[in-house]
């Protein structure tokens, strides 16, 4: 045992020898090392971001990463009673749609493909409210989480209407930006008024998807279109806001060119976001929610866009509400229809 030791010792000296003996040279690896992630840092990776709309599009849209669920067949996601349609929106775009069924209804539709049109378009005159669903960004209309808040909805006999903008799911897989999404959801909601007769609509946007129908909205309630209701989840005041507060951009933070390499250039293709100001055009009810422990939009920019709406909107406006859920619930950015009375806040 004492020669083991002993052996053990010297070579462990040997080892601590060596690391002296190479230390200068160790520390100069450290040093490039540190100066190579500090240039990309700094230097590569804002101009990369600048330079490149594509780059921009998939980190503000996400539109490419998605599943591989078959989205014609929604009763596989746990959606039996659903019609899969599409709506032409724009020359060259189409967008795929759900109309799931209010609970008392799954079971009326008819068998027979050939008649789910003309069938599911006349339910949604029964005077049961309609909620149009606008999702946010990353995958499609049947991520896990939609698909939960859809059966919610569905046991509170509301019609939810939920569509894939251009570039998602199964849409038109064409470029993507805030003109468009818009575009998409004003033909849908307009579809919707047509078939509704006097049955409430409601829209309803969760996180990107509130930026769109803030935007929406504010277009189509300037021009007498307004829906019954707004209720937006996990929302921000504007994008400018949100990509700074992001986590996944505070290391940039400090840079004297932040606006220049991440802000600007998704202005200069045209999107923005700005629900502080779209959201003075809407004058119907406005519900904001958002959860404090929302690690992808903070919860002080759901503050802002209701001090704004309290604000700013005319005084004619219906009444905008805040409920701010407490972070020990649990319930970050996708899961506020878990919160505790979900149900009674939102009838």
């Amino acid at each position: 045992m004492t020669v083991s030791l002993v052996v053990c010792f010297l070579m462990l000296s040997s080892s601590v020898l060596s690391l002296l003996m190479t230390w200068p040279r160790l520390l100069k690896s450290v040093l490039a090392g540190a100066v190579a992630v500090v240039f990309i840092v700094c230097v590569v990776v804002p101009l990369v971001f600048h330079y490149s709309p594509r780059l921009q599009r998939f980190f503000l849209f996400l539109n490419s990463v998605s599943s591989s669920i078959s989205l014609n067949r929604p009763e596989d996601v746990g959606l039996p009673g659903t019609r899969n349609f599409y709506l032409k929106t724009d020359k060259d775009v189409s967008v795929g749609i759900w109309h799931v069924l209010p609970g008392s209804l799954i079971h009326s539709a008819p068998e027979e493909p050939g008649e789910w049109e003309a069938w599911y378009e006349g339910s949604l005159k029964r005077e049961q409210p309609i909620v149009l669903y606008l999702h946010g960004n990353k995958g499609s209309r049947a991520a896990s989480h939609r698909v939960e808040l859809y059966n919610k909805l569905r046991r509170m006999e509301y019609h939810v209407i939920a569509l894939d903008y251009r570039g998602y799911g199964d849409s038109s897989s064409v470029t993507v930006n805030e003109e468009g999404l818009v575009a998409d959801t004003k033909l849908v909601f307009k579809y919707l008024r047509g078939k509704a007769g006097n049955s409430p609509i409601f829209v309803w946007g969760h996180s990107l998807g509130t930026g769109v129908s803030c935007h929406a909205l504010s277009e189509l309630c300037q021009e007498n279109q307004c829906p019954q209701g707004l209720v937006l989840e996990a929302a921000f005041n504007n994008l400018h806001d949100e990509i700074e507060l992001n986590p996944l951009s505070r290391v940039f933070h400090n840079l004297p060119y932040f606006e220049w390499a991440f802000i600007d250039p998704l202005r200069d293709i045209g999107n923005e976001f700005k629900n502080d100001v779209h959201i003075t055009h809407i004058s119907c009810s406005i519900m904001i929610l958002h959860a404090q422990d929302d690690n992808v939009v903070p919860v002080e920019l759901g503050r802002k866009l209701h001090k704004a709406a309290q604000d700013r909107r005319p005084p004619a406006a219906l009444p905008v509400t805040y409920i701010e859920f407490e972070a020990n619930y649990g319930l970050g950015h996708n899961n506020i229809p878990r919160a505790p009375k979900f149900s009674s806040i939102i009838r």
